[in-house]
């Protein structure tokens, strides 16, 4: 049984998103996602505050991060302008990964017991936003089947450096924006799906619109809606942190909710013993 398995069948399960609002709180907004040390003494901060059940580490802000502080990773990506040749320079960087390495190892070093899931952008996502980070926010390229394809060989390729690093979850995201309205493009991140089952990981997707239901080799579905088989991830709503009333955690499942920006920490804290009560 995984980590995440043993969660879930204790019931209520939480899973938060606590980045924005305890990089605020408890790094004056400059998380250290540069130093190991920094980064897990941030974390333990944070958990003992808030206590989530599942343990994120954020590749997408640890890429930001990286890229502001690595201007030469940046000009390699933009060195060409087929769509998939800024996510392959930048997965492919062996410092990156070295990096990435070192904070999942201090994480699972420091929470032994909580599951620790490896959180970054879905293939077709992660696409977009690495051809925008190479050649500017307004930049356009054509993505299709064969893109997306590649860009999960990419990406199995980058998670094969964690197969010794202690996860228990892929979460693969997407956002509400962003998400594919055909289900039938998850299929294409099948070689990503197959790495993270070699290595017993729980796949999970982040669908904050609800549009990716029952999706195959997904082993949780985190939306909005609870998924009609298998344990189901309840994405709670922003009005949760107005008052409004929570829903039910789905049998076997969690729920999984975002802790905004600037919120007052009595209210957070009032707002969470809600659910866990």
């Amino acid at each position: 049984m995984s980590q995440l398995d043993a969660v879930l069948q204790r019931g209520h399960a939480l899973w938060l998103d606590y980045t924005r609002y305890a990089g605020d709180l408890l790094a004056g907004g400059r998380i250290p996602w540069l130093d190991a040390t920094g980064y897990v003494a941030w974390q333990r901060k944070a958990q003992g505050l808030l206590k989530s059940d599942v343990l994120s580490l954020d590749v997408q802000q640890v890429v930001l991060a990286w890229l502001a502080a690595h201007g030469a990773l940046r000009e390699a990506m933009a060195a060409k302008r087929r769509a998939v040749y800024p996510l392959k320079t930048l997965l492919a960087d062996e410092a990156l990964r070295a990096h990435l390495q070192e904070l999942a190892a201090g994480l699972r070093a420091s929470f032994a017991q909580t599951p620790l899931a490896l959180v970054c952008p879905t293939p077709r996502l992660w696409l977009l936003q690495a051809y925008r980070l190479a050649h500017g926010d307004e930049a356009q390229t054509e993505i299709g089947e064969d893109e997306i394809d590649s860009a999960s060989l990419y990406l199995a390729d980058f998670l094969r450096a964690f197969g010794e690093s202690g996860l228990d979850v892929l979460l693969l995201g997407e956002t509400a924006d962003s998400e594919p309205a055909p289900p039938a493009v998850l299929a294409l991140y099948q070689s990503a799906l197959n790495v993270a089952a070699h290595y017993r990981w729980r796949c999970a997707l982040l669908s904050p619109g609800g549009r990716c239901e029952d999706a195959e080799g997904i082993d949780l579905q985190i939306a909005p809606q609870p998924a009609a088989k298998g344990p189901a991830g309840l994405l709670l709503a922003a009005d949760f942190w107005d008052g409004a009333p929570p829903p039910a955690c789905p049998p076997g499942g969690l729920r999984y909710v975002e802790i905004p920006a600037g919120a007052q920490p009595e209210a957070v804290l009032q707002r969470l013993a809600t659910l866990r009560g």
